[in-house]
């Protein structure tokens, strides 16, 4: 069950998109406008929003990444997100996005 949906923007120009605050809830999934200039999506966290953000990688150190998936929901494995349901998180685009662009988070309760 969905339980919050979070409107972010990556900004014309940048690939990088606000924070958002999780609520103690944890991703589910990625909703990609139907344009983007960015072929893939990364994710950074930080525990105050504002400093020390950290790429997101894997258990294997690999980042975590998703192909972009024009105008469809993609899925995402809540169980690798634990760590993060009590900060703030942000969208990286791989490219400069040609317009402003937005992408809807999917969060659950835990």
């Amino acid at each position: 069950m969905i339980s919050k949906r979070a409107l972010i923007d990556v900004s014309e120009d940048n690939t990088d998109s606000l924070a958002v605050r999780t609520d103690g809830m944890l991703l589910c999934g990625v909703e990609f406008p139907a344009a983007m200039t960015g072929s893939s999506i990364t994710f950074a966290f930080s525990m105050n929003g504002s400093t020390g953000w950290m790429n997101v990688h894997e258990t294997d150190g690999t980042e975590v990444s998703y192909t972009v998936s024009a105008g469809k929901m993609v899925r995402v494995d809540p169980s690798g997100w634990a760590f993060a349901s009590n900060g703030y998180i942000r969208v990286l685009s791989n490219g400069s996005e040609a317009a402003d662009r937005n992408i809807v988070l999917h969060f659950r309760h835990s």
